[in-house]
C-alpha cells in the first residue's frame, strides 16, 4: 500500500508583530499537530499563503517544518509558481530536505494552454525527480485537470498522484479507477466523506489545523466501514466550516489557534483582519465544537 494516505494538514504560516514569518510558532504548530494525530503536512500551499511569500521565505518555512518533523510524518512541499524556473528552484531545494513528495498548482493568470500546462508538469517531474503530485484546484487556478490529460502524463515515473481540490467526484472516480496506483488526495474539507467514497486515499485540508480529531474520526470511521459515523463527524466538521467561511477561512483559523495559545498574527495584506465581533463568534463556535466532539466520544 502507498504511504500517501491518511489526513494531512495544509499548514498555515504564522507571523510575528512585524509581519515576519514566525518560525518558532511554525515549529510549535507542527509539534502540536503531531500530538493531535495528524499523518502529514502540506507545506506552503494555498493555506500557507504561498503567493504572499518570497522564495526565500518558502525555502526557510520548509526547512523549519522538516527540522521539527524529523521524519516522523509525511511532508509534501508545494513548489508552485507561475515561472517554471522558480518552481524548479523550489523543487530542487525541497529535494535536499526530508520531504516525501513535491506538488504544484498549475501555472495561472496567463491562461496557459493545456499543452503548456502539461509541459510545465513534465518539466518539473524530470527536473526534480522525486514523487510529484499535481495540484488540481480549478476554482483558484482556472485550469481543470482531465482524466485524459492525466492519462498522458502517467508514463512519467515520478508522478505519484493528484491533490484533487474540486467537487467533480465523477472526474475523481474516473482518475482513480483508471490509475489505481496513483494516490488521490481529497482537497475540499467539507466533502471528505464524498471524496473517500469516490476513491480518494486521504485528505489534505486547511481546517485540519483545528479539527484534527474530528477529521481523524471521518477517515478512521470510513476505513473501518462505519459510514454513518463518518457522516456524523463530517456534519460536525461542516458546522465549523460554515462559520469559518462567513469570516474568512485562513484568518479565522489563525484566530482560533490564538485561542489555543498559538499566536499566528493574522494573514498578509491584502487579506483583512478578523473583526472583534467575529472573533467572539468564532470563539463560541469552537467551544461548541469541542463540546460536541466530546459527546461523540
Amino acid at each position: 500500500m502507498s504511504k500517501f494516505n491518511g489526513i494531512c494538514a495544509a499548514l498555515l504560516t504564522p507571523y510575528d508583530m512585524l509581519g515576519k514569518v514566525n518560525y518558532k510558532m511554525l515549529k510549535q504548530q507542527v509539534r502540536w499537530l503531531i500530538g493531535q494525530g495528524i499523518d502529514g503536512f502540506y507545506v506552503c500551499g494555498s493555506t500557507g499563503e504561498a503567493f504572499l511569500l518570497s522564495m526565500e521565505e518558502r525555502k526557510a518555512i520548509l526547512e523549519a517544518v522538516c527540522e521539527e518533523n524529523n521524519g516522523e510524518k509525511l511532508i509534501i512541499a508545494h513548489i508552485g509558481q507561475i515561472a517554471t524556473e522558480h518552481s524548479l528552484e523550489l523543487g530542487r531545494h525541497a529535494g535536499t530536505l526530508k520531504v516525501d513528495a513535491v506538488s504544484s498548482i498549475s501555472p495561472f493568470y496567463y491562461k496557459f494552454s493545456t499543452e503548456e500546462i502539461k509541459g510545465y508538469y513534465l518539466d518539473l517531474m524530470e527536473g526534480i525527480q522525486i514523487p510529484f503530485f499535481i495540484y488540481n484546484f480549478p476554482a483558484y487556478s482556472g485550469f481543470s485537470l482531465t482524466p485524459e490529460l492525466l492519462d498522458e502524463m502517467c508514463a512519467n515515473p515520478y508522478l505519484a498522484g493528484v491533490k484533487f481540490t474540486a467537487s467533480d467526484f465523477f472526474q475523481l472516480e474516473r482518475m482513480k479507477y483508471a490509475h489505481p496506483d496513483l494516490a488521490v488526495w481529497n482537497g475540499y474539507d467539507e466533502m471528505l466523506v464524498s471524496g473517500l467514497s469516490s476513491g480518494a486515499d486521504g485528505g489534505i485540508g486547511s481546517t485540519y489545523n483545528i479539527l484534527c480529531p474530528a477529521v481523524r474520526g471521518i477517515y478512521d470511521s470510513f476505513r473501518a466501514g462505519h459510514l454513518d459515523q463518518a457522516r456524523e463527524y463530517q456534519h460536525l466538521v461542516n458546522g465549523v466550516i460554515s462559520v469559518l467561511c462567513r469570516y474568512g477561512v485562513f484568518a479565522s483559523l489563525k484566530v482560533i489557534l490564538g485561542f489555543l495559545g498559538m499566536e499566528f498574527g493574522g494573514c498578509r495584506k491584502p487579506f483583512l483582519p478578523v473583526e472583534a465581533a467575529a472573533e467572539a463568534a468564532l470563539k463560541e463556535m469552537y467551544r461548541a465544537y469541542l463540546r460536541d466532539l466530546e459527546k461523540m466520544g
